[in-house]
């Protein structure tokens, strides 16, 4: 010291000299005297401040370990009442009743617990209302549901319980404890950062008190032994401090809670690392942490990264497998805090590790629930919507077979009066190609021919037609908005759709009422779009049918889009108009919405998207052609040899000379044999690996400038794109008639080239 170093330089040089020993002597007693004063100063700091400041750390530490035991005693016991609640309506064990109700007992008095608790934890206690609400939900949902099967039953109680299984408060209480958790941890980390730096100051206390003891030693031994007894209580206050923190540590079950060095080698092990990892503490001491990896993210260097990653941001977090030393795998959420000094220097890291597979099987069985229920519930749809389409159709079947059946008895017996029977079939036929067409717009699956539509122009047309229709008790008016949005809509379909519309308004008003026929141009903004499902924000042309009828129920609008669901009585309605409405506006982009009240009426608004671009001079609609027959050739394909064989006997009989073909190949042979076809008609679906479209490129490669004209019942794909007919495509839907494929015939072999 330099002090030693010039009180030995001076006593050589004077040895007994008194005036000197005393220049000696006094600065050296003004020394020791601030060298005591300054020891029993630090020695004061050490007793009075750090060591109770640790007591402190280590009480918050012990109340963050309390806080995260109840929350997760809650967790578990309300998870286990629902999942015991569960297992008895599945299995109706009362055993599992009677634990469900044990639990849902202990809930009240483990929350008091847990908010007494966490009131005083930082930042907890905006999570406390929250977390209150959530067991208030879950206990009462579970109290409903266990009411709902003592009064109506198991079936009542298993519905009830299918009925909320998307709102789930458990669930959210699961997600709150693991934020009071996330908490907690994020708590502990801090107080550990704390006694880290506590620990420093401590230590540089010692060293100083060290240091001045070294001073005065040449002053006085009692200084000296004054100095060393008050370093050495100081060291036993810090290491009591630790021994009590590594206590709190490793009293602790349901976290693995250990620490390591800079380079991933354990230091430290508490109790819930050796349960939760298999691990002894004298096993584990200075083995790196990769072990605990399994072999396929050893190999991708995670170990590393995440220490890397704690280093450099000071936290890594991640949920992840993990190896147990039996060699079993397990689900882990794993957070990586980084320890550092006062000047930043790395001195290790603390991990927390927490077992989360079962947690990790309840979601996994939830969602395998969930998805069941989903797959139930369509499969019942499904069923529904197969159920309706035989009934109907089985109907429509007996009328065409009983009328032909009749037909041909009377025939054979030589009977003449057979129109009634003949017409019978035919309406019979006609409503099932109507019902196919119906069933085609609800599955949006319909070919479209969408054109330039002015809304005022259709409403006021159709309005026109249907005044016949009306009774006289039923007073019609019409809104039609100025300057009203023009749209690009399948002008037929969308007429169907408004024609529906009125039928069903007339008769929800038997005894007469009000008809209102509305347009208005609308904006549908964001947040309608996200309360509606498959609806764009923007500008629309809305169309809206309004009645004073009799009216829905909220749960007859809920369903009134379904196939072959009504509200009339048997026999009044097949239950396909709203569903064919539906699938025509959502396959034209559209939005339908229903708005009705029992007793007071029924409102439907149509939503079109807004035509973009300049609006097209209003025409006349093409005159269908006055001649039908005709002396041409066609090339008939069609794969079916009774549509092929009818289809071919009504040209011929028009006058068209008819070459015939079952597939692509034959009539390309049958194109190049040198016939001058004039028009090709193909069925749009055709065997051996060759659509009609495929088909009619070839040919048209062949024969430049060839008409063309597909036939088809669905055609999804080759010749209809996003529910619309390919520009240019000239189509003629299935069932056809004689007249409507004459009609179609002509006007395509009368139209210019090109």
């Amino acid at each position: 010291m330099p002090l030693s170093g010039t009180s030995d330089d001076d006593a050589s040089g004077a040895p007994g000299n008194p005036q000197h020993s005393r220049r000696i002597l006094l600065p050296g007693i003004a020394l020791m005297v601030l060298a005591c004063l300054a020891l029993v100063s630090l020695a004061i700091y050490q007793v009075r401040w750090i060591a109770p400041e640790l007591g402190r750390i280590q009480g918050r530490i012990g109340h963050s370990f309390e806080v995260i035991k109840a929350a997760r005693f809650l967790e578990r016991t309300l998870t286990g009442a629902e999942r015991s609640e569960r297992n008895y309506l599945i299995t109706g064990d009362a055993a599992r009743l009677a634990h469900y109700r044990d639990l849902a007992h202990q809930a009240p008095a483990l929350l008091w617990k847990l908010r007494r608790l966490a009131v005083d934890s930082p930042g907890q206690g905006p999570l406390l209302p929250a977390l209150e609400r959530d067991v208030g939900l879950a206990l009462e949902r579970m109290q409903r549901i266990d009411e709902t099967y003592q009064r109506r039953g198991l079936e009542s109680a298993r519905q009830e319980l299918r009925a909320h299984l998307d709102n789930d408060p458990v669930r959210r209480l699961g997600l709150l404890i693991d934020q009071i958790v996330a908490g907690e941890d994020r708590r502990l980390a801090e107080l550990q950062a704390r006694f880290a730096r506590h620990e420093e100051t401590f230590a540089a206390v010692a060293l100083v008190a060290g240091l001045l003891a070294l001073a005065v030693m040449a002053l006085g031994i009692l200084q000296l032994v004054q100095a060393f007894r008050s370093a050495r209580s100081a060291a036993e206050a810090r290491h009591m401090s630790e021994a009590r923190f590594r206590l709190f540590v490793s009293g602790v079950v349901d976290y693995a809670v250990y620490t390591l060095d800079t380079e991933g080698r354990v230091t430290s092990w508490n109790a819930g690392a050796q349960r939760i990892k298999g691990y002894s503490e004298r096993e584990i001491l200075g083995r790196n942490v990769a072990r605990f990896y399994t072999e396929e993210d050893q190999k991708a260097g995670v170990p590393r990264l995440a220490l890397e990653t704690a280093k450099r941001e000071g936290r890594y977090e991640a949920e992840a497998q993990r190896v147990r030393k039996d060699g079993t795998i397990f689900w882990a959420h794993v957070v990586l805090d980084s320890i550092r000094d006062a000047s930043g220097r790395l001195l290790g890291f603390v991990k927390v590790t927490r077992d989360v597979t079962d947690r990790r099987a309840q979601q996994e069985a939830l969602d395998q629930a969930r998805a069941a229920l989903a797959q139930a519930q369509k499969m019942e749809a499904l069923g529904q919507l197969t159920g309706g389409v035989a009934h109907d159709f089985n109907n429509l079947l007996t009328v065409i077979l009983g009328s032909l059946e009749t037909l041909e008895m009377r025939l054979k017996a030589g009977r003449q009066d057979v129109a009634k029977f003949v017409e019978s079939a035919r309406r019979g036929a006609d409503r099932a190609a109507d019902l196919v067409a119906r069933l085609l717009a609800f599955a949006r699956r319909q070919p479209l021919e969408p054109r330039p539509v002015n809304p005022n122009t259709l409403v006021s047309g159709v309005v026109t037609l249907m005044r016949r229709a009306l009774s006289e008790s039923i007073l019609v008016e019409t809104v039609l908005a100025a300057g009203e949005w023009w749209v690009s809509a399948d002008r037929s379909q969308l007429e169907n759709a408004v024609l529906n519309l009125i039928l069903n308004a007339r008769d929800a008003m038997p005894g007469g009422g009000r008809l209102t026929l509305e347009t208005a141009n609308a904006f549908l903004d964001e947040s309608y779009a996200r309360a509606h499902d498959d609806v764009v924000p923007g500008q629309y042309a809305m169309i809206a049918v309004s009645d004073t009828g009799v009216g829905m129920s909220r749960d007859q609008v809920a369903r009134a889009f379904e196939p072959f669901y009504t509200t009339k009585d048997a026999g009044q309605g097949s239950g396909l108009g709203l569903s064919q409405v539906y699938g025509f506006v959502k396959q034209s982009h559209g939005h339908v919405k229903i708005y009705s009240e029992a007793g007071t009426g029924t409102t439907v608004k149509l939503y079109l998207p807004r035509l973009e671009g300049p609006i097209p001079e209003e025409t006349a609609a093409p005159q269908p052609a006055e001649r039908i027959t005709g002396v041409e050739t066609i090339l008939l394909v069609e794969d079916d040899e009774d549509v092929r064989g009818f289809a071919a006997e009504s040209l011929v009989e028009l006058g068209y000379r008819v070459v015939q073909a079952g597939d692509a190949k034959s009539a390309l042979s049958a194109l190049g044999t040198g016939e001058g076809i004039d028009l090709l008609v193909s069925d749009v679906g055709l065997p051996n690996g060759v659509n009609g479209r495929q088909l009619a490129e070839s040919a048209c490669r062949r024969k430049p400038g060839l008409k063309v004209l597909f036939t088809s019942g669905y055609a999804r794909n080759a010749i209809v794109h996003h529910g619309v007919l390919d520009a240019g495509v000239q189509f003629l839907g299935k069932p056809f008639t004689q007249s409507s494929l004459a009609r179609r015939v002509r006007e395509i072999l009368d139209r210019p080239p090109g």
